[in-house]
């Protein structure tokens, strides 16, 4: 049976916000977890997305793979997804989009957007801005996760309806873009680009000493300045791994989780 009203946003820390600021149920909320700006979208909408599920299980460090599979292999949870996207139009009799201006919160969007082209309830939008945002530590991107609850009623009041011609370039826009190989998407000035999956390579490099460092120490830089997307600890961590593949730093300890290890460049 559809709910009166489903929000639907991009990772838990967003839904938590959400739930609290509004004092509402679990049903009311829909989070979608995976992180769209990095790896292949190509097989993401399918019944069986054993490519992106790949990327993952590649990026992922054993502890955090271990960690996520708990609720099922990674293949699965995210065909999960896939399906609940499917199934969207039935789900509720209206619809509220939460965005910020991180390139994964946009492509969720995009995605969502698809996923109701053929729908007629009604769908609006929730831009999360920098003026909803006074205390944010990044003032360059966005995110509905850094929203205080006690904001979420302003931010609500701000819902705005997504118009035909809105809702229709940005499903095409999503089909655009899954179909493209990039493997980064950034987000600018309303505007997805896609570009190589070591584009940061050389941001990442640059935080690395010749003097042995810890590597959660080392990824901290770059997740603080990467722009376009949202760089997580473990993007970085793998492309960390990537480097010393390459011979371009070197490990001390464990690589199999960010803080069992230390890293330097190469002498």
């Amino acid at each position: 049976m559809p709910v009166p009203v489903l929000h639907v946003c991009c990772g838990d820390s967003a839904a938590e916000v959400i739930r609290a600021g509004l004092n509402l149920p679990e049903a009311a909320v829909l989070v979608l977890r995976d992180d769209l700006a990095v790896g292949p979208l190509g097989d993401v909408d399918s019944d069986r997305p054993d490519a992106r599920a790949a990327f993952w299980h590649a990026v992922f460090p054993d502890e955090d793979r271990a960690a996520i599979e708990t609720g099922g292999r990674l293949v699965d949870q995210l065909a999960e997804e896939a399906a609940v996207l499917r199934a969207l139009p039935d789900a509720a009799e209206t619809f509220v989009l939460w965005h910020g201006s991180g390139a994964a919160e946009q492509l969720k969007l995009r995605r969502a957007i698809w996923a109701l082209r053929d729908a007629t309830a009604p769908l609006e939008e929730v831009a999360v801005g920098p003026d909803l945002l006074p205390g944010a530590l990044r003032r360059d991107m966005t995110a509905v996760g850094m929203l205080e609850p006690e904001d979420v009623p302003r931010a609500a009041a701000t819902a705005r309806p997504v118009d035909p011609d809105r809702r229709a370039r940005l499903a095409a826009e999503w089909e655009r873009l899954r179909a493209d190989g990039g493997g980064l998407r950034h987000h600018r000035g309303g505007i997805i680009t896609t570009h190589p999956i070591d584009a940061h390579d050389a941001e990442i490099l640059a935080a690395v000493g010749t003097d042995w460092m810890p590597a959660a120490r080392v990824i901290g830089q770059p997740m603080g300045t990467i722009a376009g997307f949202f760089a997580t600890d473990a993007f970085c961590f793998w492309r960390l791994r990537q480097l010393a593949a390459q011979g371009r730093v070197e490990f001390e300890g464990s690589p199999a989780t960010i803080r069992g290890c230390r890293v330097r460049r190469t002498r």
